[in-house]
């Protein structure tokens, strides 16, 4: 086991929401805010719908202690409809993002 991956373990055995959050990073492609927010509803739907609601400091803390780049990221446009006070129909354009673990730190 090399340097960084008994820091990873390290870190993952304090169980905080950060801990959590890295878990997650290592199981799956990418994961957004809104995976991070529902995380306890995905495990239990009988569960309290909020694991968080600031996912963006999760995964700050783990850049902060990782490095910034451990924890890469990409805004995905998307669109959505909303209706205006008298019915009508129209697009509304956002982003939202994905992150996931850059595999070039040795992860």
């Amino acid at each position: 086991m090399n340097h960084k991956e008994r820091e990873i373990e390290a870190f993952l055995a304090k169980k905080s929401k950060a801990a959590i959050v890295l878990e997650m990073l290592l199981n799956r492609e990418y994961v957004t805010a809104s995976d991070i927010i529902n995380y306890y509803k995905q495990q239990d739907p009988n569960s309290p719908i909020v694991f968080t609601t600031c996912p963006h400091k999760l995964i700050e803390t783990i850049r902060e202690h990782f490095g910034y780049d451990f924890v890469k990221d990409v805004e995905k446009p998307f669109f959505r409809v909303q209706y205006s006070s008298k019915g009508k129909q129209y697009k509304v354009s956002d982003t939202y993002k994905e992150y996931f673990l850059d595999k070039l730190v040795g992860v």
